[in-house]
């Protein structure tokens, strides 16, 4: 169940949410391209823009904003408050029949991997620690499902510190549907990527950037009172939505939480829909990204309370679900 494609920026952001499984991603960027050679009329684009307007005057009175660009303009990544965020979740189209995402039923056992120096007597959350945290983080009516992921411990430089990658899949429904859900957690990523890293840290987090093309649907970029900096994107082209926040926390710590309308299914070689709409606006998907009792580390006692509440559990880990062969592919600027 992946999303890949790669952006202007040079970074590929539906990668971070993607699916481990090798060659089940939709390409969005692919179908947005495609989208915009067919071109809409200039007749409708203005309809459209009118329209956004008109909604932003609703949205601005009850406190809402959101950027959106506006059509006919400088493709120049430069957003401006119009419209209220789209709808958490849209009305099933009235007779359309979805197939039914592959959902894992094994259950399999994570190793905690032991911290050293200052992280002595902790373990490295895990892919089950940081399922359990998104769980609570999300709106709670839901039904969740087919938790998978993993962790790993690595170094930049063989003088820093050890971090924590971890990734977390899971299936969420509001009842009209599942969604794809993934959670992506860099610990250090602030503080290991080289100062000449291209492209820089304020450009992956600048709107001017990550949308330079103007293929987003939607895009905002905003600082939080703490210095929680946050990257909000929408991309959509026909029946294919993808909604991802993108954190940078003051400890340093990255945190991106994707939600995607596209799943792997049985007896077919690309995802496809599995339903309309998504079942978690930005707002909410921002909530749980930056609400989330995410840590580095953790006691071991947490992660066992995770083994045994976050059940079944797939371990996603690349080596696991690539062809033989084929190189693990680290999230794009993972690094300097």
């Amino acid at each position: 169940m992946t999303v890949n494609e790669p952006d202007a920026d040079g970074r590929e952001l539906s990668a971070t949410f993607a699916r481990t499984m090798a060659g089940v991603g939709p390409d969005l960027g692919t179908l947005v391209a495609a989208s915009t050679r067919q071109g809409r009329s200039i007749r409708r684009r203005r309809r459209l823009t009118v329209a956004a307007a008109v909604t932003a005057v609703a949205a601005l009175a009850v406190g809402g904003t959101v950027a959106l660009r506006t059509g006919g303009g400088p493709r120049d990544g430069g957003t401006v408050a119009a419209a209220a965020t789209a709808t958490a979740s849209t009305a099933p189209t009235p007779g359309r029949r979805y197939p039914q995402p592959v959902e894992h039923t094994d259950d399999s056992p994570e190793q905690p991997q032991r911290g050293t120096g200052p992280n002595t007597g902790k373990v490295a959350m895990t892919g089950r620690t940081a399922l359990a945290a998104l769980t609570k983080a999300l709106p709670t009516a839901e039904r969740t499902s087919d938790y998978s992921g993993y962790s790993q411990v690595s170094r930049t430089r063989t003088t820093d510190p050890e971090h924590v990658t971890t990734v977390a899949d899971l299936l969420y429904d509001d009842g009209s549907g599942p969604a794809n859900v993934r959670l992506w957690f860099e610990g250090g990523f602030g503080d290991h990527r080289a100062p000449d890293s291209h492209p820089s840290l304020d450009e992956l987090f600048s709107c001017a950037r990550v949308n330079a093309d103007g293929r987003l649907r939607y895009c905002s970029d905003s600082v939080l009172p703490d210095g929680t900096r946050v990257l909000r994107t929408e991309r959509a082209t026909g029946d294919a939505l993808q909604r991802e926040v993108d954190v940078l926390r003051p400890d340093r710590a990255r945190v991106t939480l994707d939600a995607t309308n596209k799943a792997e299914v049985a007896g077919q070689a690309k995802v496809q829909t599995v339903r309309d709409g998504l079942p978690l606006s930005l707002d909410q998907l921002q909530a749980a990204a930056t609400g989330a009792d995410l840590r580095e580390w953790t006691t071991p006692e947490e992660a066992q309370r995770a083994e045994q509440t976050i059940r079944p559990f797939h371990d996603g880990s690349p080596e696991l679900n690539q062809p033989t062969g084929t190189p693990a592919t680290p999230k794009p600027d993972s690094t300097g």
